[in-house]
């Protein structure tokens, strides 16, 4: 068979023709790929061979270029922890050969914006999409698309399965061991924002820990994670008999000290405070903070190198997220 025109370079179109194929099979003969029968790729090879073809360098260097590239749900956000996840999934991508195209998003904004944020990476031809530190309304959105590429839902380490298909977080368990412990049998909690899947995990295990001590709940309150909601949930709360303050993150437990402070209570001598993060302020605190140490840089590790096993190996086992160790400083002593 002859092309219709001998005069120009034969097209991976041309081949695709003489071979009685799709382009799209002649590309994965040229990639190596498999997913066809063995006369197939010995058809399109010989065509390959018969019209001289050459593939395109430039636009195969395009197309590669298009494809490596992971789309990132991000959020504008101060917490620490966020930019730290963020740039260990930059250090994979980039070591990898993937650069990130980023979505930002109001994570506890209406599940319709943020499932029109999303269908712009769906509309993209991203090898993969991350979702970072999802809250209710994010995950809402994301189940409501059929994503055409890999999806992974990070969740930084800090989650175990429970019961009846819940989660529940891992580091709050071991807050509530350690106030155990101490001897703090009556604990009182500063939640985070409603909606994040990291307050209401955290919320949980000391509700379940304290109903274990047959002992109620004293939730005095919800932040949205800064210093300044801490500091305004505590100043005038009735905190009881409660012998330690459990905070949800270390930044709004640095608002509690204050606000305990102003009260003229003393911590730890009258009550100890321990927060969860271990952001690096944590141990300049006054006094410094008792709180678990979570590698949120190393997560972004995890997460990214989750995904690209989803793009380029999917069936393998996923990585291991780094465990969470307690750190006791002295903000919180024995009871």
């Amino acid at each position: 068979m002859s092309r219709a025109r001998p005069d120009r370079p034969a097209t991976i179109y041309d081949v695709a023709k003489a071979a009685g194929v799709s382009h799209q099979t002649v590309s994965k003969v040229l990639r190596g790929l498999g997913g066809m029968r063995d006369e197939t790729r010995e058809r399109v090879e010989e065509e390959i061979r018969r019209l001289n073809y050459r593939p395109n360098v430039g636009a195969r260097a395009l197309a590669r270029s298009q494809r490596r590239r992971i789309g990132v749900v991000g959020y504008e956000t101060f917490e620490s922890s966020t930019s730290k996840v963020l740039r260990g999934i930059s250090e994979v991508a980039e070591g990898a050969g993937y650069v990130l195209d980023i979505v930002t998003v109001n994570p506890l904004g209406a599940v319709d914006e943020i499932a029109t944020a999303l269908e712009q990476i769906n509309g993209t031809d991203v090898a993969g999409v991350l979702a970072t530190s999802p809250t209710s309304n994010v995950r809402e959105a994301l189940e409501r698309i059929r994503f055409r590429m890999p999806v992974f839902l990070d969740v930084n380490g800090d989650m175990e399965a429970g019961s009846a298909g819940t989660h529940r977080s891992i580091s709050a368990g071991m807050v509530m061991d350690h106030l155990g412990d101490l001897g703090h049998e009556r604990v009182a909690f500063v939640g985070g924002p409603r909606g994040w899947d990291s307050a209401t995990s955290r919320e949980a295990v000391y509700v379940e820990r304290m109903a274990a001590r047959s002992v109620d709940p004293r939730i005095v309150g919800r932040g949205d994670w800064s210093a300044a909601s801490g500091y305004e949930v505590v100043k005038d709360a009735d905190l009881g008999d409660s012998t330690a303050v459990f905070v949800a993150n270390d930044r709004m437990a640095l608002g509690v000290l204050r606000a305990l402070s102003e009260r003229g209570l003393r911590v730890p001598e009258d009550l100890s405070v321990v927060g969860i993060d271990d952001i690096p302020e944590a141990a300049y605190f006054s006094p410094p903070l008792s709180t678990v140490h979570i590698d949120f840089t190393q997560a972004g590790h995890v997460a990214a190198q989750s995904l690209l096993t989803l793009i380029e190996r999917p069936g393998e086992p996923m990585p291991a997220y780094p465990r969470s160790r307690f750190i006791s400083r002295a903000s919180a002593v024995r009871a």
